[in-house]
């Protein structure tokens, strides 16, 4: 039997061990062949700039995008390009109105979008799981706002999972900002009223979304959030992630993570940050024998933990036991510190540094164990590495 003469099911069994360009070479061979494979030849589609987007937009048939399941889109321009963001926006809203199947979208902009354009497309992509929205370029000189970027995600009925990354802060939002060198957005007034959140379109609105179960904000200023107050009814949010910003005021940066951490609810099973955390005050926790005794000073006790994560690139080794003090009360059952920049690195010299960073880190570690009674704790991993790894087990 030839390969022609096999069933369709085989053909595509053998297809999906096939890498992309073999997959899209294959249906060069024949017109069958190309009906067969568009579904996974456009399953997946990755745009790398704002040229390939509107290539994309003018000359992909429309029908197409109905096999779209993963959309990632860059819309950086060429060297020579001006940005123009109605442009930008329009291809965007055209590519998107033909994906009737998306289940994940990123979207990492060089300049923002119209909303008045683009948010009625978002709010017809009901399948959509996914979003991540970053900015490709400059905070400074071309920032995406933090309306837009929560606009779009409150638009998305089904959404799950939502990455912000290099989002810029609305000074409609930020108040008392005295930072000069942190950039905000002035001329985002013109986002339109929202059916979910109204005009209160700031990244911790996001709390209130119903469907949201993962938030992962990624180099994003959150010194303002410091006395965040969420009203209304929360997500049910199980995962936060927070690295911190490059405009990191350390202490109140602290607070302002903290202050997320209370707002995320009692759903709230796993945390992560780059954030050092710690504060003057005792907390308190929403585990099961301490809801009757919350502390009226605080406007929400800590959630009860499953999962805490630290992030060794940002967290410094001497921020580990008041961070863990902190937290104490959280009835935290594995704890995992990670460098990742080490882990990915063999370089010599690095895992040289890792090796030795590795031993210190250990030490505190076992120092914690010894002098501290978490009788919720199963575990503590520690990796920075091939080589130096170690896992306690409790």
């Amino acid at each position: 039997m030839t390969w022609n003469n096999l069933p369709t099911e085989l053909h595509l069994a053998v297809v999906r061990f096939l890498p992309p360009q073999d997959t899209r070479a294959l249906s060069l061979t024949s017109r069958s062949f190309y009906n067969l494979l568009v579904p996974q030849i456009f399953s997946d589609v990755i745009i790398s700039s704002r040229s390939a987007l509107r290539s994309f937009a003018m000359h992909v048939p429309a029908r197409y995008g109905a096999h779209i399941r993963r959309l990632s889109v860059c819309t950086k321009p060429s060297e020579r390009a001006f940005v123009q963001e109605v442009d930008c926006t329009e291809n965007l809203a055209t590519v998107l109105a033909t994906c009737s199947h998306l289940h994940s979208l990123s979207l990492s902009l060089a300049a923002s979008l119209d909303a008045s354009t683009i948010t009625p497309v978002f709010a017809t992509l009901t399948t959509v799981e996914k979003f991540e929205i970053g900015c490709w370029g400059q905070e400074e000189t071309a920032p995406v706002s933090e309306r837009i970027a929560v606009s779009l995600a409150a638009s998305l009925s089904s959404l799950t999972h939502l990455t912000l990354s290099r989002i810029t802060r609305s000074v409609l939002h930020v108040e008392n900002c005295t930072r000069p060198d942190v950039p905000l957005v002035l001329n985002d007034h013109d986002v339109p009223l929202h059916p979910i959140l109204g005009e209160e379109l700031s990244i911790p609105s996001l709390l209130k979304l119903p469907t949201l179960k993962s938030l992962d904000l990624r180099d994003v200023w959150i010194d303002c959030d410091e006395d965040m107050r969420v009203q209304g009814k929360l997500a049910q949010l199980e995962r936060v992630s927070i690295s911190g910003s490059m405009y990191r005021d350390g202490e109140v940066e602290s607070k302002a993570c903290l202050a997320w951490l209370r707002a995320c609810g009692p759903a709230l099973r796993s945390f992560t940050t780059g954030i050092p955390l710690g504060e003057s005050q005792p907390s308190t926790c929403l585990g099961k024998d301490r809801m009757a005794a919350e502390d009226e000073s605080i406007a929400s006790p800590l959630p009860t933990l499953t999962n805490f994560h630290v992030d060794a690139e940002r967290v410094a080794l001497d921020d580990l036991l008041p961070m863990l003090n902190v937290l104490t009360a959280c009835e935290i059952e594995r704890i995992t510190i990670v460098n990742a920049a080490m882990c990915a690195s063999q370089d010599a010299f690095t895992r040289e540094c890792a090796s030795d960073e590795f031993e210190e880190w250990q030490d505190a570690i076992e120092q914690f164990l010894t002098s501290n009674d978490w009788n919720f704790l199963k575990s503590v991993e520690l990796n920075f590495g091939q080589g130096t790894e170690r896992v306690w087990s409790l």
